[in-house]
């Protein structure tokens, strides 16, 4: 599993607009909003999506100026930081697709299992 801090900025006029899809995401906590288009957010992964998809969601909204990843916890049953390089990833919205299939990694046999 994991969990991501996120700090998002939108223009206060549009957190009427804002704020309504983003308490309809699931596995997303709202944590502050101080009314001056700043806000905190909790991701969590959820069964069918990563929060570190959703998070690439947001930050193709149009109405969101930024989005900025301040803290990142990955449990145990999150992926190894030691699986083979992800360069195929190309686009945001692409963060749950699978990676395309390809040979043994070339230092397979450095890598821990």
């Amino acid at each position: 599993m994991s969990v991501l801090g996120v700090v998002v900025r939108t223009h206060p006029q549009h957190l009427a607009a804002v704020l309504p899809r983003l308490n309809a995401l699931p596995g997303l906590e709202l944590v502050a909003n101080p009314g001056d288009g700043r806000l905190v957010l909790v991701l969590e992964d959820q069964p069918d999506r990563s929060a570190a998809a959703c998070l690439g969601d947001l930050a193709q909204w149009p109405e969101l100026w930024s989005t900025t990843l301040v803290y990142e916890y990955s449990g145990p049953d999150s992926p190894s930081p030691h699986a083979e390089a992800t360069e195929w990833r190309r686009e945001l919205n692409t963060l749950d697709a699978p990676p395309p299939a390809s040979p043994a990694h070339p230092l397979g046999s450095l890598l821990p299992s």
